[in-house]
């Protein structure tokens, strides 16, 4: 009815559209030379004052049809909500229906009826069950993941979907296994996830036996000895021998992960993987044993070249004996004193060897006097602790007296970056800690450790904070004599291994003294493996002297020795928790010459840190996988990666939040405000001359601050590195940015200026040289900065909500009026012209105020300005940052005297 009255309307308007052609016509011609006169009668005037009353009519029918057409639609919508309602109900129901039905298709015999067990017998016949089979295998094919068959890449077929029949659907979340839907189907096996059951399948991820169809040979793995002891008396249960990937028990189920994310810097969702990963870079595992991720990294412990200006031959003596009664928590690894060399005999050789070691890296040096005079080194020690807490040595240093119990985790490696500073005043000299604090790069080239441009009181006063700091008992411990014997002994041992009786006793007589030390230090030095975290004169091309971990986790289990211990469980995890445990475990009760004996050091791990290491072990492995299917792999993840490496390396997340993680030094510093920026929308907010720029020669930008930001030292390759993942992150790869002109003449300009004017900017934020006039508290950057630091855009989404974008910033959102508040009386008065022709458009107020800061005169680097007055004046916000309190009378005295 509608569609008839419709078209009668719309055929009669176009009859209505000629009709009025015609009548405009006429007129026209009748009016031709009769102006002043009475116009003639016009016939097609009443014609079409008739079809425009009929066109009247016709729309009322169509609209009446339209009015019944709609409600037609809506009554047919809310039929149709009412039968999605029902569907779902249905759904869920249907859903209890299948996995009951499931169950019952698959119950045993000893639960059937007589005549059942019958028919299911003969059913079960080889004949009739090829035609019509009872048990059906489903499987998947993974083309992009690869594993090794008799040196060949075979692609996954897993069969696990057989019996776990509902892991990838929702709605099966609380059901028992097998039939459960598997943890966060928004990130796994969905196809709207970014892992769809098609192309990962289960074991590229959990490993195992993919063709098996039993709980046996499919190779599950218990998780706990608990659970291996009930899988034993439930599903009769038996390691699959012989399988090289069992699959990874549920602790260490984050080891899949690797092999798609291996070049990322923390693995997202993979928390104990990024962990054990980290851990492995914190010990220096890489420097015995090699592994392709961390080819060509730097050594992570010191340069020992110049240990003779640092510490005395007596302090390293008893460090490389025993650290850990140094410093608690120190990565320095014990090498002596362990199970299989803490008899009188091991012991009397350990410290002839540690004699030697030490006699080598001091040879020919002029030994550090740590009894001379260094006072003129030393400041104000109370101020010390004040600048250490506060300048930003807590972002990667603790000073913790004593071990910590909580639970080690990536947020707690943060302020691990760097060395705990106690006992420093037992290690080193004044003279030392001072040059160090100073340019750290001047002693070590490669060190971490960046510059944070201290002025000499300051240096002197931190310097004197650390060396107060002592360990007596340390200090009374005695140093290690040369027992002359002993050396003989190791030397004559060593040379026996390498050379015949007569020939090993003709090289061990032609040694003096020197010689013997010299020569028991080099194969001390090189038997324990110290070059692999130290750079040591002599050993610059030594190579590592471990396993090579790059595919442990494929290691077959029969290729781990486990010498004479029997409560273990011959799986590869079970071996490498006990060797982490304890390195030299697997040499009890063999009889093992000194030079044979296992070396490992011991890293005193936590559980949790050993668990996690093991993650990251069982990762390691030879799978192949496609790069289709890779999360490190491709432009943007390679940008991001490289950038985001170099990031954690130096530790940036100490003091930052960056991809939402870091900013551990808030803890130390108390409170948000006075800590280093959110970094999170880098990418998206600065412009990248300017932050190249800032990177490589930091400026104030919060005044407020008394953290620095300091200078790294980095070649230009690395700031750029940083940049470019900054930007990825953010979504943001122009390659040039073009600049932002304003218009001010513009209305959208002047009302900026006049909401900013309102907003009272200038009373937290500096505006070239001109202070604010709040406290100090409040104190914000340089808005003259902005057109030269920051980007548009940015600067709008931040404008609309700072907190979104920081949260715990104090910067509030600015007040905007309504259409409404503007159309009141006196709004003009209030807010001024421009902003009441703006009508109540938020985007263009908030595009006003940007534009506004855009066009703001005056110095934007006023870094030394301010670090003279707070040089002269000290810093008057220093107990606020401590205390909280705020003293609003604070100023910076008369300005024209002051600046």
């Amino acid at each position: 009815k509608f569609y008839q009255a419709n078209m009668d309307f719309l055929h009669h308007k176009g009859e209505i559209d000629a009709l009025k052609y015609q009548l405009e016509d006429t007129r026209a011609h009748n009016s031709h030379g009769h102006e002043g006169k009475e116009h003639h009668e016009n016939p097609i005037e009443d014609i079409f004052a008739k079809a425009i009353e009929k066109l009247e009519v016709l729309r009322l029918e169509k609209e009446k049809n339209e009015a019944m057409v709609a409600n037609a639609e809506a009554a047919i919508s809310e039929l149709s909500s009412e039968v999605d309602n029902a569907n779902q109900k249905l759904n869920k129901i249907l859903s209890d229906v299948s996995l009951l039905e499931n169950n019952l298709s698959k119950l045993s015999r000893d639960h059937m009826t007589t005549a059942n067990v019958v028919a299911d017998i003969v059913r079960d016949l080889p004949i009739l069950d090829f035609m019509d089979p009872y048990y059906k295998v489903n499987q998947i094919v993974v083309n992009e993941i690869k594993y090794n068959v008799n040196f060949a890449s075979v692609q996954t077929v897993d069969r696990c979907t057989s019996c776990h029949l509902g892991i990838d659907k929702n709605g099966f979340e609380e059901v028992e296994h097998p039939f459960k839907s598997h943890p966060n189907l928004d990130l796994f096996l969905t196809s709207a996830s970014p892992h769809p059951i098609e192309r990962f399948g289960c074991t590229g991820c959990h490993a195992g036996r993919a063709r098996g169809t039993t709980f046996v040979t499919a190779v599950h793995m218990p998780n706990t000895g608990e659970a291996k002891h009930d899988w034993e008396e439930e599903y009769s249960w038996k390691k699959m021998h012989h399988w090289l990937k069992p699959m990874l028990p549920v602790k260490y189920t984050e080891a899949g992960c690797y092999k798609c994310h291996s070049g990322e810097a923390y693995i997202k969702g993979a928390d104990k993987l990024s962990l054990g990963l980290t851990l492995i870079e914190k010990a220096g595992c890489y420097g015995c044993h090699t592994i392709e991720k961390y080819t060509g990294k730097r050594k992570s412990g010191p340069d020992l070249t110049r240990i003779n200006e640092k510490t005395d031959r007596e302090w390293t003596q008893k460090w490389v004996k025993d650290p850990k009664s140094f410093r608690h928590n120190t990565w320095m690894p014990s090498f002596f004193n362990q199970t299989n060399n803490n008899d009188h005999h091991s012991i009397k050789r350990n410290d002839t060897e540690i004699y030697a070691m030490v006699e080598y890296l001091f040879k020919d040096k002029q030994e550090v006097d740590r009894n001379q005079n260094h006072s003129k080194y030393l400041g104000d020690a109370d101020n010390g602790q004040e600048l250490f807490n506060s300048v930003g040595c807590m972002g990667c240093h603790t000073v913790a007296l004593e071990p910590d119990d909580t639970e080690m985790t990536l947020e707690s490696m943060l302020d691990r970056q760097g060395p705990n500073l106690i006992s420093l005043g037992s290690k080193t000299t004044p003279k030392w800690l001072y040059n160090w604090i100073k340019d750290p790069k001047s002693y070590w080239p490669d060190t971490k450790m960046p510059d944070l441009r201290l002025s000499d009181s300051e240096a002197k006063d931190i310097t004197a904070y650390l060396y107060s700091m002592k360990n007596n008992e340390f200090d009374a411990s005695p140093g290690i004599e040369l027992d002359k014997e002993e050396l003989t002994s190791i030397a004559d041992s060593w040379l026996k291994k390498k050379y015949s009786l007569d020939t090993a006793e003709e090289k061990l007589t032609e040694m003096d003294d020197n010689e013997l030390v010299d020569f028991v230090a080099k194969k001390s030095l090189a038997y324990y493996g110290c070059f692999g975290c130290h750079i040591i004169e002599g050993f610059e091309d030594a190579k590592p002297i471990g396993t090579d971990l790059t595919f442990e986790g494929s290691k077959p289990v029969e290729k781990l020795d486990f010498g004479y211990i029997h409560d273990i469980d011959h799986v590869n995890y079970a071996w490498f928790e006990k060797k982490l445990e304890n390195p030299r475990l697997f040499d009890l009760h063999k009889e093992v010459a000194p030079e044979d004996k296992l070396r490992m050091p011991n890293f005193d791990l936590r559980p949790e840190e050993i668990e996690a290491i093991v993650t990251a072990i069982m990762g390691f492995t030879d799978d192949v996988v496609d790069h289709s299917i890779r999360a490190d792999v491709g432009t943007e993840a390679e940008m991001i990666n490289a950038g985001m490496n170099i990031i954690k390396e130096y530790n940036c997340q100490g003091c930052h939040i960056i991809d939402d993680f870091g900013g551990k030094i808030a803890e130390a510093i108390g409170k948000a405000e006075f800590s280093p920026p959110n970094l999170n929308t880098q990418g998206a907010k600065t412009q990248p001359d300017w932050l190249f720029e800032f990177l490589k020669h930091p400026s104030i930008i919060r005044p407020n601050l008394i953290v620095r930001m300091p200078s790294f030292g980095f070649e230009d390759e690395k700031w750029n590195k940083i940049i470019t993942a900054f930007q990825y992150m953010d979504e943001q790869t122009k390659a040039l940015e073009t600049d932002h002109h304003v218009n001010k003449k513009s209305t959208v300009y002047h009302a900026g200026v006049k909401l900013a004017e309102l907003g009272a900017c200038e009373n937290c934020h500096f505006i070239g040289t001109t202070q604010p006039k709040q406290s100090s508290s409040t104190w914000a950057p340089n808005l003259a900065m902005t057109k030269d630091r920051l980007r548009p855009e940015w600067v709008i989404d931040w404008l609309r909500d700072p907190s979104a974008i920081m949260p715990g910033t104090k910067m509030p959102a600015p007040f905007l009026p309504t259409a409404e508040y503007l159309e009141m009386d006196g709004a003009e008065k209030d807010w001024g012209k421009p902003v009441v022709e703006l009508g109540g458009d938020q985007e263009k107020m908030l595009t006003g105020i940007r534009d506004w800061l855009f066009a703001l005169k005056g110095k934007s680097d006023i870094s030394e300005e301010i670090k003279k007055y707070f040089d002269k004046n000290g810093y008057p916000f220093l107990e606020e940052q401590e205390t909280g309190e705020t003293d609003d009378d604070d100023d910076w005295g008369d300005e024209d005297e002051d600046w």
